[in-house]
């Protein structure tokens, strides 16, 4: 069974990109009754973004809520997809984290369609990340996540 149809897939993680992650954190959490935000500041990662390489640096800010992690995002540094939303005047939702097993193979399935993979990497805590230009057709971008398999210990 192909991964491709959407119908397939669980949104795990909604992706929002802010200029100010504690400034939105707090109001999503006074206002919202979202749990408290925990923080993450990220080192400088090279990432390939829109086919070249780069380096970025970011903040990010984790919650739960309606069952999905809730990831907020600031950009320190870099060029890369975050700093592409920001420079258009967005701020808000930016992405879906899907979880998967394979990274590699669904994009191969997403690129035999024609889309773009704007951004992809190594980042903390998951072996491989890659957005997925949906933007036109879905107005978010798919970000698919490879996360690590815990070892069994023996």
């Amino acid at each position: 069974m192909s991964e491709l149809n959407l119908g397939n897939l669980k949104i795990n993680q909604l992706g929002y990109v802010y200029k100010d992650v504690k400034k939105q954190a707090k109001i999503l959490e006074e206002n919202l009754g979202l749990p408290k935000f925990a923080f993450l500041e990220n080192k400088p990662t090279k990432y390939k973004y829109r086919g070249k390489e780069t380096i970025i640096q970011t903040t990010i800010g984790f919650s739960r809520s309606l069952k999905v992690q809730i990831e907020l995002i600031q950009l320190i540094a870099g060029e890369c997809i975050f700093k592409e939303f920001i420079d258009a005047g967005k701020e808000g939702l930016h992405h879906f984290g899907i979880f998967v097993e394979n990274v590699d193979a669904i994009v191969k399935e997403y690129l035999e369609r024609g889309y773009l993979v704007v951004h992809e990497g190594i980042t903390a805590g998951v072996q491989k990340i890659a957005y997925i230009d949906t933007y036109d057709d879905f107005g978010v971008y798919l970000e698919f996540q490879q996360t690590k398999k815990k070892r069994i210990k023996k």
